[in-house]
């Protein structure tokens, strides 16, 4: 079984305070701490996949309009339809 070796006498002390209050085991505390701190992390990651969801579909409704005005070659003007040369 892996195990956690915790050498930050803080940490230590932090985990066994929190453990005695609440009378669960180190173990506990931590595993139920570290859910929540992942959870916390896991929450602002959808949060910010959504505000850029939404930024970029902003940015298209803003760019579509301009869009439909293009040829349906932009390069059309650009080349001869005979010799293939810049005009």
């Amino acid at each position: 079984m892996p195990t956690l070796n915790i050498k930050n006498p803080r940490v230590y002390e932090l985990a066994h305070e929190l453990a005695e209050a609440t009378g669960e085991s180190m173990t506990s505390v931590v595993e139920d701490a570290l859910l929540q701190m992942l959870e916390r992390v896991r929450a602002a990651a959808r949060s910010d996949r959504a505000a850029r969801s939404a930024e970029i579909e902003a940015i298209v409704a803003r760019t579509s309009p301009l869009l439909a005005d293009l040829p349906e070659d932009p390069t059309a003007d650009l080349y001869d339809d005979v010799t293939g040369l810049p005009r």
